[in-house]
């Protein structure tokens, strides 16, 4: 298995004033918001922390160590969320649009015109900036990389940043005793066995995602009160 290069990165700077990177966690999450990272580079940079690569390649302890690194490397970076209710309301794709131009918008503005790796095959951004009549800012050109965690370096620190904040609060909520017993420290929102078992006994939180239709819950009555599912895009 490959790991992320700056070639993309490279590419980019011969005619793009700066390059970033954005990569989603949480997207086939059944509970929580979803969040989406931002890296951006205003220069060139041949080099890149050692040990960056798809978040979900990495323990936690050495995304959490990677955290600083990543931090120095680039020249800004942000994280943006869509909550439960966005999602439910408009549906997953966006919704992340909505949570990457948070994330964009509340980084340093700069002046220029950028090229966006975004990994994964839809431009989610463009689509939300025109369906939501968003601002449209900073004027990037997006490039949607299949993989794009495991190629560009940008878009690997991107998950790490998105990962570690998310199962942070993932991490926190599940302290709360309305929410103990849906185990979230372990699977973070994850239609695991083990959560889908806690909803079947304790009904739904008011963080869980109405509209999702769930694998083991179809003949439940969590389930049934639940309207039909346009699901989360692989």
């Amino acid at each position: 298995m490959n790991d992320p290069s700056l070639c993309l990165e490279e590419e980019g700077f011969k005619s793009f004033d700066f390059v970033l990177g954005a990569d989603e966690v949480g997207r086939g999450c059944v509970a929580g918001p979803a969040y989406v990272g931002v890296c951006r580079l205003d220069s060139f940079s041949s080099s890149f922390p050692e040990g960056v690569k798809d978040s979900k390649l990495l323990t936690p302890k050495r995304r959490a160590k990677l955290r600083s690194a990543i931090e120095e490397w680039v020249s800004d970076w942000a994280v943006g969320s869509c909550s439960n209710e966005e999602i439910d309301k408009m549906g997953i794709t966006l919704s992340l649009g909505l949570a990457l131009e948070r994330a964009l918008l509340s980084m340093k503005e700069i002046s220029g015109r950028g090229l966006l790796i975004l990994d994964g095959n839809f431009d989610y951004l463009s689509y939300a900036r025109v369906s939501l009549h968003l601002p449209q800012r900073p004027d990037v050109e997006v490039k949607c990389v299949i993989k794009g965690d495991m190629k560009s370096a940008l878009c690997a620190s991107a998950s790490i940043l998105a990962k570690l904040d998310r199962d942070e609060l993932m991490e926190n909520l599940s302290k709360l005793d309305e929410y103990k017993g849906y185990k979230w420290k372990k699977n973070k929102g994850y239609p695991t066995p083990e959560h889908i078992e806690a909803i079947k006994k304790m009904g739904l939180s008011p963080l869980h995602r109405k509209t999702w239709k769930l694998k083991g819950l179809e003949n439940s009555a969590s389930q049934s009160a639940l309207p039909l599912s346009y699901g989360p895009r692989s």
